[in-house]
């Protein structure tokens, strides 16, 4: 980037999943039940990015930042295809940086789709996603890590962007090569040696004058209560001792992705501040990206969030977005519960093993199929409303403390359909000790919006339009 203003223009897209379209020879029962699970509009995601793509050169931005998940499942064809779109913003002189998420590399399920059959198709490897996005990063002008595919790139003499790739792909497994299942780390991880070298090259340009800008596919500050214990794939490992370790070198920004939400997280410590931007999936609702003028001298950094409300070859688009969004949620239920179920097992036995008393009158489902049921039977309309919510941003409302309420009362009905026995009183009562407190903490948390709640820094911020100090 040749632009030295201390004012940089900058666009912010996270989640495109792009399906190359010869990925799906014929519309069928595969792809219908991959769907089903998913909220991504995965057939209209080539055109979603051409759209994004068009939007971003009528904007002219001096920068624009990916943060994860370019494809759908790391296909090799499609990545060539958003390597191309992408290559259309370089070609025009505006610079792209991109770092992976957890679907792009050595993955499993980068398949075709062929009416009823599913087959397995090229995913890529590190050293070919860097060969892939070499005009997007990975160049000689960046300072690459040895072990992962972080980099640091000056943009101006004023601005470094730091680009952290966290993601566990070298642990995927594929039965094709002998494992017992497919199966594809959605975690975060950095080993301290790259800790140490993302450390070192923020307090490196600090030292020269630069300020210094994150971005990263996984989340590094939560975006609602515990949600490093209860959304754990979501959050880097360590995040919190990351997040200070950087505070203390001077960053105090990151982009993020991952949870396909938009919104606006921050933690405060005597040292200062961290402000993650987490942006929603283009590819699925609300299908947004972000706009940022960022003043270098100033160090603050506007924000502007757009919502894809069209397409080209489809108008009510967003309207068709939101719909497929709530259909999906009992499949997701479902396909969460079957994806995890041996964690979660072994997290319930653990809890039986540790309260003997209270769990010899709790009678849980068996199978992830009961527990969905069980959940969806009194929970369903009350977590789609509030899940629409968070992902779109800008939670709080008088509306949102009646739907708190209301998944306070889900979570009753649950907790007396698996109580019994002449103790239930008890147990009921000691359960609630342990749970209801913190799932109202949770809930508000999501849902009023509040960052770092029950703390002396807890605050909102408004997830769309925002004044950053960075």
């Amino acid at each position: 980037m040749k632009n030295e203003n201390s004012i940089i223009k900058m666009a912010i897209i996270s989640d495109l999943h792009v399906m190359a379209p010869e990925l799906l020879v014929n519309e069928g029962s595969a792809i219908d039940e991959y769907l089903s699970r998913d909220r991504k509009m995965l057939r209209e995601s080539l055109e979603i990015l051409d759209t994004l793509v068009s939007g971003i050169l009528d904007l002219k931005p001096d920068l624009v930042l990916v943060t994860g998940d370019l494809t759908k499942d790391g296909e090799r064809k499609s990545h060539k295809l958003v390597a191309d779109r992408l290559q259309r913003l370089v070609d025009a002189g505006i610079e792209v940086l991109v770092v992976p998420g957890n679907h792009d590399i050595n993955n499993p399920d980068a398949k075709v789709y062929d009416g009823d059959n599913v087959t397995p198709t090229d995913t890529i490897s590190r050293n070919e996603f860097a060969d892939i996005y070499r005009n997007m990063g990975y160049d000689e002008l960046s300072r690459r890590d040895t072990d992962t595919l972080s980099y640091c790139r000056n943009v101006t003499d004023k601005l470094t962007i730091l680009a952290i790739d966290a993601c566990m792909d070298r642990l995927n497994t594929f039965v094709s090569r002998g494992d017992a299942r497919d199966h594809t780390k959605a975690s975060g991880s950095l080993e301290p040696s790259t800790q140490q070298w993302i450390v070192e090259q923020a307090r490196q340009a600090s030292a020269d004058g630069r300020r210094v800008i994150a971005m990263m596919h996984h989340h590094m500050v939560p975006h609602f209560h515990m949600e490093d214990t209860l959304a754990a794939p979501y959050m880097v490992d360590g995040a919190k001792q990351l997040c200070q370790r950087l505070i203390e070198a001077d960053v105090h920004l990151i982009f993020t992705g991952h949870l396909h939400i938009s919104d606006i997280s921050q933690t405060s410590t005597r040292q200062g501040d961290m402000v993650e931007v987490a942006t929603a999936a283009a590819v699925g609702y609300p299908c947004q990206w972000r706009i940022a003028s960022c003043n270098t001298s100033s160090r603050k950094l506007q924000l502007h969030t757009v919502t894809l409300h069209t397409l080209p070859s489809d108008p009510s688009f967003s309207e068709r977005a939101r719909d497929a969004f709530t259909h999906s949620i009992p499949t997701m239920t479902q396909g969460v519960l079957n994806r995890y179920w041996p964690e979660i097992s072994q997290a319930i036995d653990n809890y039986r093993i540790e309260h003997p008393l209270v769990t010899r009158y709790i009678h849980l489902p068996d199978t992830p199929d009961d527990i969905a049921h069980l959940l969806l039977k009194h929970l369903q309309a009350p977590v789609t409303r509030a899940y629409i919510a968070f992902a779109e941003g800008n939670e709080g409302g008088s509306d949102n403390r009646r739907l708190i309420e209301q998944l306070i009362e889900g979570v009753d009905h649950v907790v007396n359909e698996t109580i019994t026995g002449i103790l239930k009183p008890f147990a009921k009562a000691a359960l609630r000790l342990r749970i209801y407190g913190t799932a109202r903490l949770v809930l508000r948390s999501i849902l009023e919006d509040l960052n770092d709640i029950g703390t002396s820094h807890e605050a909102v911020i408004n997830d769309h339009t925002a004044i950053i100090p960075f």
